[in-house]
């Protein structure tokens, strides 16, 4: 079993490491998803926007996409990577269903539009109910 790892740099991987000290707004996440690499990144900007720990228990099921860890030094990172490793090489058939749903999550500006509207309209319901009270 061979895994490939990227460095934030190229697509072709299993996983991608996002170790950043801060990412104001974080595509390369994204874009490696949408390629079937795992991200395993450090919570901070967009990262953290867009990156839920697979094993988050407070994150529902259908959200949680790659690894994430708090702390910018060695020891959160080897935490992510060993869990990663542990996915890859002792349950393959999640490993795969973790990669099928990366590959299909919408970052698209028109699936961000149409949340927007919907908490839009839902704040104006709310408005309203509260005027007319």
């Amino acid at each position: 079993m061979t895994v490939t790892i990227s460095w934030e740099g190229s697509a072709a991987s299993d996983m991608f490491i996002i170790p950043s000290i801060f990412e104001p707004c974080g595509l390369t996440q994204m874009i490696a998803m949408r390629y079937g690499s795992i991200p395993i990144a450090r919570k901070t900007g967009g990262l953290n926007d867009s990156v839920f720990d697979v094993d988050d228990d407070t994150i529902p099921l259908e959200f949680r996409n790659g690894f994430a860890f708090s702390t910018a030094d060695e020891q959160g990172l080897n935490n992510s990577l060993e869990r990663a490793f542990n996915l890859y090489r002792n349950d393959p058939e999640s490993w795969q269903k973790l990669v099928q749903k990366d590959m299909t999550v919408d970052f698209s500006w028109e699936s961000s539009a149409a949340h927007y509207e919907e908490l839009y309209a839902k704040s104006v319901a709310r408005a309203r109910a509260t005027i007319r009270a």
